[in-house]
């Protein structure tokens, strides 16, 4: 039986999307809401806060934060970007107040199936491929997370059978407890991915060893009648359900049929109608695949399904082409894996515009890196355009490899990346590409990596006046 709460005192702390989904979700229960927050109460969502005065929830700004212990608290509910270390979840703990994850309390009380999808790279185009596989062959299914809206928002849908796809970040794993909370139901992920782990978010998790324990916690919410697929950096995670590596998974010579180890059988499943190119691409397939296949879908409607795939924004999307130069936005790439992986996946010769607020990657390697990744007709990277608070660490990596490298930067990000642009777009050839791939966050100029690849597309508008 799962967890009623009704006249519980639940505190949140992170009034972001993910904290205010919750509060409403928890006020409809009956609790009583403490609503918490770093930022002052006027920084808040403004409709938020009315709706919070008109539903008696209170909301308290970190500074007076400690008042939520001065009555017997059940639960803190924290959202993704507060970290472990945060003073309110250090008391909590110390407490011995239940600490949850938005997410995982949702995972919770979701009464449908339920897939996971984690990994440093392809998370979001495999976990809308999935739930796009399953709403093609005839399986309801709903995707939410880290991937956004927050799964409370979805709660309308929670009828026992609609599946729920879940991108969930390696922040919102570290929520997931390792021990029983109350009397909340233990969430079970039919199918969980790990696409791959390579260094990102190194500033959080303190080190690679922190960070693959996170995403490892993803498995423990399996039994042996689950399916587990594990990537690149994952192989060795312990997993209790039947497994998969990506590794292990081939294409015909055509690449129009994809051959997957699964068990003792080998699936093969025509791709005929899958259009995006890479590597990563087919890992990404192949992961979506085992998901959709996992709760029921049948290989003869996936195989019609994969045609009508649209992949996400800000992940190698083409902006557009001028002059022979096409113009292509990666500012999902937020980390060097993401970039490498991205420039692997390209045929022909790239400038390349980087940089932003660094995730503790080295980057002293940087140029070298670089310089390995050819085409087998001369050099990959025809030059550089280096932005933001990055930009002189990666110029220093890559002087002795490229000679064409510019550094831009500023306080206005809409500007910066409007020059960033236009020496870009000066550096190339008829040919060649432009590719936004920053293998950095956005926050040091923009609000988010969409918000970053928005700018992009702007400046590639302005510089060529709209003729992309």
């Amino acid at each position: 039986m799962n967890l009623t709460f009704n006249d519980k005192k639940v505190a949140i702390l992170g009034m972001g999307e993910a904290g205010m989904s919750a509060a409403r979700w928890l006020r409809e229960q009956g609790a009583q809401v403490i609503c918490v927050d770093d930022k002052a109460k006027d920084d808040w969502d403004k409709t938020f806060v009315s709706w919070c005065e008109e539903s008696g929830v209170e909301c308290l700004s970190s500074s007076l934060g400690k008042e939520i212990f001065s009555k017997p608290l059940d639960m803190l509910v924290v959202s993704p970007g507060i970290p472990v270390t945060h003073p309110l979840v250090a008391e909590a703990n110390e407490r011995g107040i239940f600490v949850v994850g938005e997410l995982y309390l949702a995972s919770c009380m979701w009464t449908g199936p339920l897939i996971g999808i984690t990994g440093t790279n392809g998370k979001t185009t495999t976990t809308l491929l999935a739930t796009h596989l399953l709403n093609e062959t005839g399986i309801t299914a709903v995707c939410a997370g880290n991937i956004s809206p927050p799964l409370f928002d979805l709660f309308h849908k929670n009828d026992g059978k609609t599946c729920a796809v879940l991108e969930i970040s390696s922040f919102q794993l570290e929520y997931f407890p390792q021990t029983h909370i109350l009397n909340l139901k233990k969430p079970r992920f039919q199918a969980a991915v790990c696409l791959n782990v390579a260094p990102d978010h190194l500033d959080r998790h303190g080190d690679m060893a922190g960070y693959k324990r996170a995403k490892e916690r993803l498995f423990e919410y399996q039994d042996n009648k689950c399916v587990a697929v594990l990537g690149k950096g994952a192989e060795d995670f312990n997993v209790v359900g039947q497994v998969v590596m990506l590794k292990d998974v081939r294409c015909d010579e055509s690449a129009s049929k994809l051959y997957i180890p699964y068990g003792n059988d080998e699936l093969e499943i025509n791709i005929s109608g899958w259009s995006l190119n890479g590597r990563h691409n087919l890992e990404n397939l192949t992961a979506a695949i085992i998901c959709a296949h996992s709760v029921g879908s049948k290989l003869q409607q996936i195989e019609k399904a994969l045609g009508s795939f649209v992949p996400p924004s800000h992940r190698l999307e083409t902006i557009g082409v001028y002059n022979g130069i096409t113009f292509i936005d990666d500012s999902k790439a937020t980390n060097l894996h993401a970039l490498i992986t991205g420039l692997k996946s390209l045929e022909e010769n790239v400038v390349l515009i980087a940089g932003g607020r660094a995730k503790g990657e080295d980057f002293s390697n940087f140029g070298k890196i670089l310089a390995s990744i050819g085409n087998g007709t001369g050099a990959r990277i025809r030059g550089l355009v280096l932005i933001g608070e990055s930009a002189t660490e990666m110029a220093q990596s890559v002087k002795d490899y490229f000679k064409t490298v510019v550094v831009i930067q500023g306080q206005s990000g809409q500007e910066v990346m409007k020059k960033a642009v236009v020496e870009a777009g000066s550096m190339a050839k008829k040919g060649d590409v432009v590719v936004l791939s920053p293998a950095c966050a956005s926050f040091d100029m923009f609000s988010n990596y969409k918000e970053r690849g928005q700018a992009y597309r702007q400046g590639v508008e302005k510089a060529f006046n709209n003729k992309c």
